[in-house]
């Protein structure tokens, strides 16, 4: 049977990981471990944007990059460009970090606490979906703190509402951005000419991919693919 799925985020989980980190922390140089941690989060299948309380860009994933081309310019305009050279956090979501900043400041003048909850930012029809959460650093008040994003883009289909378990993240997480693409096809069930439509890539190129994903995941063929994606 396959491991129980967990999130960083669990009660049980989250000190340990905590004290690891404080661990490493203490024993190597911040330079290089910071370097070590954007290259693991470079790999995760869900676009991550750091903002701070100045709404300035401190530091984004190439999943985010995506996604915030895609958000600005639509997905055709957005395939023919570069995402990183045009970066650009969208409006929408510099709107939803200015009210979140509004009410943090309000809380502060009237002396009370802030209760910092999840703001959800979506686009159906592109599929975008961004969850935002004001972000403390640390234990200490006086510092401002930043605005964490979470991108998920999803092409405009009948899966993009139904939300990913860690279980499925994790599995992405071994897959390239295309092979992804293909792979959440699968997940809804698509013929390769469907998804190949979808893509605007050629059927054999659907194949070579699902081969690949296949040999990644260690899978016989799709039925396999769609279980790992949907537990």
């Amino acid at each position: 049977m396959p491991s129980p799925a967990f999130s960083l985020g669990d009660a049980k989980l989250r000190p340990r990981v905590y004290a690891v980190l404080r661990r490493a922390l203490a024993r190597e140089e911040a330079g290089p471990l910071a370097a070590h941690f954007a290259t693991m989060l470079e790999d995760m299948p869900i676009g991550l944007l750091l903002i701070d309380w100045d709404l300035r860009t401190i530091w984004y994933n190439g999943e985010a990059a995506n996604g915030c081309a895609v958000w600005n310019h639509g997905e055709r305009k957005a395939a023919a460009l570069n995402p990183r050279r045009n970066f650009r956090v969208p409006a929408a979501l510099l709107t939803a970090c200015a009210e979140l900043k509004a009410q943090w400041e309000e809380s502060r003048i009237k002396n009370q606490g802030f209760a910092s909850r999840p703001v959800i930012v979506s686009d159906h029809a592109l599929g975008l979906h961004a969850q935002i959460v004001l972000r403390a650093i640390g234990q200490n008040t006086q510092r401002r703190p930043a605005f964490g994003i979470q991108l998920d883009y999803r092409r405009p289909r009948g899966d993009r509402n139904r939300p990913l378990s860690p279980g499925a993240v994790a599995v992405l997480g071994r897959l390239s951005p295309r092979e992804r693409e293909v792979a959440m096809g699968v997940r809804e069930g698509l013929p390769t000419r469907r998804i190949a439509a979808e893509l605007r890539r050629s059927p054999l190129t659907i194949k070579t991919q699902l081969s690949t994903i296949y040999a990644k995941l260690g899978v016989g063929g799709r039925t396999q693919v769609a279980a790992l994606l949907n537990r």
